[in-house]
């Protein structure tokens, strides 16, 4: 197992001498796996690595595990970062599924430990068995192309070593090597449509169809991923040379409408998908097929958020609406670093954590905070009644309602401010002002670079 691990680092390149690597161990047995092999291989490869482990709050035995990985990394001589977030209520704020709530905050947690410790690299756990689970979940539902490629060995500074090793073979590893994994129940309870397709639907597979079904479906998700490359490439392509014009607000978008129906059907679909994302849309099968018809024989259709795709001789229009029919605010994890958009106020916010600068020349969309002065995780939501906070050069802590009306901001716009809150606290009025509490000093030595940019 160790061989195959260290060619598929070689093959996809996933580590470079001097890389920081950011561990995600859970406690289970694939996370340390994880830790075990890519320790074996740190010097070989030239890496350092930091565990990263987040309770999700969600589970009785959470403490235990915290406790078991914190006890582990000591062991091995590895620095780690222990936290815990409220996946529940995030769920509740963003009407996810706990699995997706978990998913989104726990990669969240990462990145955000990536930054704080200077790392170049996420690693995680996900093997064969994940692969050909998330192939399976992604055909049941419909997916094409995009959704059937699955997970990808790099994707930016995620890592996935493990992406071709069994779960069995990471079974028999941990026992070899004398690893005591923790176990989760959750990963036994059936009315999880992932741990149905684990427990019932890939025995089966391998019962009845083919005992090598992971290894199948595994290398059919590698297929699949090159050609997606090829096929993205000639979409984006295709897209940019029937693009006409595009609002710089972003409201509207003009497609060739005669040109785009002389392409292959697939193309149209992507270019379709394209075009609704580049207005902060995400449309599903039948209604890219709505829009094909409509590019084909006239009319006009209404995609999601009332987007209106309307057909006029040789153009195909694409018209948001000038307001929203309904606003009911928003809520995001800042990722740090990357880019955070807010599709609700037009508006994206990319972080970094550098070096504080010695001068400032910036403009308003612009925010510089002492780093360590932070509590993680940091929200962008928008602005809520009673809101306080203490303005940079100002003398005490005055409702944002307030401050708004002293700088006289448009009533209309100020639900659309993203605020920045940290804890308990706003730390910035996104392109507005920044909270004297956070402000970077002489004494700064890490700065939490915040740029507000307009979305998409």
């Amino acid at each position: 197992m160790l061989e195959r691990v260290r060619q598929t680092i070689r093959r996809y390149e996933l580590l470079e001498p001097g890389d920081k690597v950011v561990v995600g161990v859970s406690g289970g047995p694939d996370s340390l796996a994880l830790l075990h092999v890519l320790n074996t291989l740190r010097e070989e490869f030239c890496c350092t690595l930091h565990v990263a482990h987040l309770n999700h709050c969600l589970r009785p035995d959470a403490e235990a595990d915290a406790e078991y990985v914190r006890k582990l990394a000591a062991e091995w001589g590895l620095e780690a970062t222990i936290e815990g977030r409220d996946v529940a209520a995030y769920q509740r704020a963003k009407h996810l599924s706990l699995e997706e709530a978990a998913r989104e905050v726990r990669y969240s947690f990462l990145q955000e430990v990536a930054a704080t410790v200077g790392a170049t690299k996420i690693a995680v756990g996900h093997q064969a068995d994940d692969q050909a689970e998330t192939v399976l979940l992604n055909l049941l539902r419909g997916s094409g192309l995009t959704g059937l490629k699955a997970m990808v060995p790099r994707r930016g500074q995620i890592i996935r070593p493990l992406l071709f090793i069994s779960r069995e073979e990471i079974e028999e590893y941990c026992q070899r090597q004398g690893i005591n994994p923790r176990r989760d129940f959750t990963n036994e309870d059936l009315t999880l449509r992932r741990n149905k397709i684990r427990h019932l639907l890939l025995p089966f597979l391998a019962r009845e169809f083919n005992p090598a079904i992971i290894r199948a479906l595994s290398r059919t998700a590698v297929i699949l991923q090159e050609e997606e490359e090829i096929l993205a490439g000639l979409a984006k392509e295709a897209f940019n040379g029937l693009l006409k014009e595009k609002d710089r607000d972003g409201k509207n978008l003009v497609l060739n409408r005669q040109k785009m129906l002389t392409m292959p059907v697939g193309l149209q679909r992507r270019v379709l998908r394209l075009a609704a994302s580049a207005l902060g849309r995400t449309v599903d099968f039948e209604q890219v097929e709505g829009a094909r018809e409509a590019a084909l024989r006239g009319g006009v259709i209404s995609w999601p958020g009332h987007l209106k795709v309307e057909a006029r001789e040789t153009e195909l229009v694409f018209i948001l609406p000038q307001e929203k029919a309904q606003f009911d605010g928003f809520f995001h994890y800042l990722q740090v670093p990357g880019l955070t958009p807010i599709p609700e106020a037009g508006w994206a916010i990319r972080a970094e954590v550098t070096a504080p600068p010695s001068v400032f020349s910036g403009g308003e969309d612009e925010a510089w905070l002492d780093w360590d002065k932070i509590h993680r995780p940091l929200i962008v939501r928008n602005w809520r009644p009673g809101d306080k906070f203490h303005p940079l050069g100002m003398v005490g802590r005055k409702k944002l309602q307030d401050f708004f009306s002293d700088i006289r901001f448009p009533v209309a716009r100020r639900r659309l401010v993203p605020v920045i809150v940290c804890g308990e606290h706003i730390a910035w009025v996104a392109g507005l002002r920044l909270a004297d509490d956070f402000k970077i000093t002489p004494a700064t030595r890490r700065a939490l670079h915040l740029k507000l940019e307009p979305w998409p």
